[in-house]
């Protein structure tokens, strides 16, 4: 089979509308510099959160280039508007689109280019030629955690780590029904932990609460909406729904970094409740699971199967470095585009 590095030789342009990258891009980047193909973008910035951040402490400088029509592919990071945008004159290249968007489901492009998209629900989709991807770690954040603390060292500690924020009603749920419960069994700590500070909370910690996400009631076969907010109704359609309910902007950083750490990561049952991704955790393996039906249960379940938490947070820091890592999802993407494209 040929190198990537040989079917891409001029490299791959990461292509920004307001010159602002996000934490994907960066971990994409990262993914391929480390498969030695060529990287250009005409950002200036690139975001994520400290603990997670790519291309750490490295300027963008470095990677800039006016966008022409000689890379080999792009990638067009439409994070921060969620909508699609044309690209004149790269017709015969491959184009793929990125959104991390938290309202990323909603986000369509045309089908001759692939689409790379967080917070992905098995029960809904949008149509078009979209691909689950997932926040992921950095190298930064791998390097960081690899000689974390052993679990017989930790200290039964539950972190809560969450800063108050809008569209978040299943850490409220979870607020005045789970956590409660999980007091009554050992101490969650609720300190605003600085990004520093925080890693090193995760290295001692036991476990972390690290779901995120908003409740979502669709509204495609509401008459009043189609009739009075029409153009609402039409961002809300989607080709294939199939729940009356669902959980939108999933994915978590808290996610990711606790894996990492060593921390055993506690989030709601991704089979259950549909979360995409091109691989996923198994629930008891690589993390635990919520139930939203029976939080009780969730709770005693938990520190029923105490003597597990070790080898979860071991299997756990595995499977994300095995699958989730910036040179594997970077081939993954790559060999998408390049299927796609073909």
């Amino acid at each position: 089979m040929t190198d990537l590095s040989e079917r891409l030789p001029q490299g791959v342009y990461f292509l920004s509308p307001e010159s602002l990258l996000t934490h994907n891009s960066g971990c994409l980047m990262e993914g391929l510099i480390d498969l030695n193909i060529p990287v250009f973008t005409n950002a200036a910035e690139l975001t994520s959160r400290q603990t997670s951040m790519p291309l750490k402490d490295q300027s963008l400088a470095k990677f800039h280039s006016e966008l022409h029509s000689n890379f080999s592919a792009y990638i067009v990071d439409i994070s921060h508007t969620n909508t699609f945008r044309p690209l004149a004159g790269l017709e015969d290249k491959p184009v793929a689109y990125l959104t991390t968007n938290d309202s990323s489901i909603f986000c369509r492009v045309p089908e001759a280019h692939v689409l790379f998209s967080t917070h992905e629900n098995r029960y809904a989709k949008k149509g078009g030629t979209r691909h689950p991807i997932a926040f992921g770690p950095s190298n930064w954040l791998i390097s960081q955690t690899e000689n974390h603390s052993g679990f017989a060292r930790r200290d039964g500690r539950i972190l809560r780590n969450f800063r108050p924020t809008l569209s978040q009603g299943v850490r409220a749920m979870l607020d005045l029904s789970y956590v409660p419960l999980l007091e009554k069994k050992a101490p969650v700590d609720r300190t605003s932990h600085s990004p520093h500070n925080y890693l090193n909370a995760l290295g001692t910690s036991s476990a972390c609460l690290s779901y995120g996400g908003d409740f979502y009631a669709p509204i495609m076969h509401s008459e009043w909406f189609r009739k009075h907010q029409n153009e609402a109704h039409t961002l809300h359609t989607f080709d294939f729904i199939d729940r009356e309910s669902l959980v939108l902007r999933w994915d978590s950083w808290r996610f990711w970094e606790a894996l990492l750490a060593g921390c055993v990561a506690i989030h709601l049952d991704f089979e259950k409740y549909g979360f995409d991704l091109p691989v996923l955790p198994e629930a008891w393996v690589h993390y635990v699971p919520i139930d939203l039906e029976n939080i009780t249960e969730s709770v005693k379940t938990f520190f029923d199967r105490r003597s597990e938490w070790a080898s979860i947070s071991e299997r756990g820091r595995a499977w994300a470095v095995k699958y989730y890592a910036p040179k594997v999802t970077a081939q993954r993407c790559l060999n998408i585009i390049l299927e796609h494209k073909s």
